[in-house]
């Protein structure tokens, strides 16, 4: 599989390979994570910012995916957190869709794994966008 932290790409080819890279994720505060399957798809992406994280699984190229909720959230609905991306792009998601960096991070082993969204974690579905005529 390849692994790409914050633009640098890696192959990893075990979970222990996986495993050696992980801690640089916790580097920095911020760190944009993907994890692409042999043949290119499925693939995750995770942006962390310190304990937080928030996750996205992609089926095929152009894939609006899924992206993780946190079920359990009951803080202020209009709450955001920044991620950064590799490139500098700052975003921000809401508060509601995050899960913490060490669940992140086993969903990123069990992806490794079975090529598949975690089924512990709670997953949206999210709606391809649509063009303006």
């Amino acid at each position: 599989m390849e692994l790409t932290l914050n633009g640098e790409s890696y192959e990893v080819a075990s979970l222990g390979g996986l495993r050696y890279h992980l801690p640089k994720i916790s580097e920095r505060q911020f760190c944009e994570v993907w994890l692409y399957a042999e043949s290119g798809w499925p693939a995750v992406c995770m942006l962390v910012n310190g304990s937080s994280a928030w996750i996205m699984f992609l089926r095929k190229e152009g894939d609006a995916g899924f992206s993780t909720r946190n079920a359990k959230y009951n803080g202020p609905k209009d709450a955001l957190i920044e991620y950064f991306l590799s490139n500098g792009q700052r975003d921000e998601y809401p508060a509601e869709w995050d899960i913490t960096t060490p669940e992140a991070l086993r969903a990123l082993e069990y992806f490794f794994e079975a090529q598949a969204m975690a089924p512990w974690l709670h997953w949206h579905e999210e709606q391809p966008a649509s063009h303006a005529a």
